[in-house]
């Protein structure tokens, strides 16, 4: 039989556990929280959309409060409830009637759903790679 440096062999199973595994797992987690955010403020776009069409009178103002980041609230006037912007990524918004907002907000809610349960796969796969490397490290120290 071999000789086998066994404390050398714990020390590197428990680097890639610790530098890779658990690494990688974090940002899987991060994309997935990432991910449910965007889905929460599409949800409240849409549930806005739907809203301001249930409420509209062709060409009507509303008065309305928006969160301008961290929870802090602001005063607005919208003068005209026909259409709204949407942001499409990059930092680029596409004017859409409410009907049009409301197509693209559910086919990107689609999308990120879709994304969500590829990374739930993922993040699933890693803890199950840093349970079988744990438990292998428990067979190791046993010897």
């Amino acid at each position: 039989m071999a000789n086998i440096n066994i404390p050398e062999k714990i020390y590197k199973y428990e680097s890639f556990l610790n530098d890779v595994l658990k690494e990688e797992l974090k940002k899987t987690q991060l994309q997935l929280d990432r991910l449910y955010t965007e889905v929460a403020e599409f949800v409240q776009l849409k549930h806005s959309i739907e809203i301001m069409n249930s409420c509209k009178t062709e060409g009507s103002s509303l008065k309305t409060t928006v969160d301008i980041g961290c929870n802090f609230l602001m005063k607005a006037k919208i003068s005209d409830t026909r259409t709204v912007y949407v942001d499409i990524g990059c930092g680029y918004f596409v004017q859409y009637s409410l009907t049009e907002a409301i197509n693209v907000i559910n086919k990107r809610i689609e999308y990120l759903e879709k994304q969500i349960a590829i990374y739930k796969k993922q993040s699933a796969t890693t803890k199950a790679h840093i349970k079988m490397v744990l438990l292998g490290l428990m067979e190791i120290q046993k010897m």
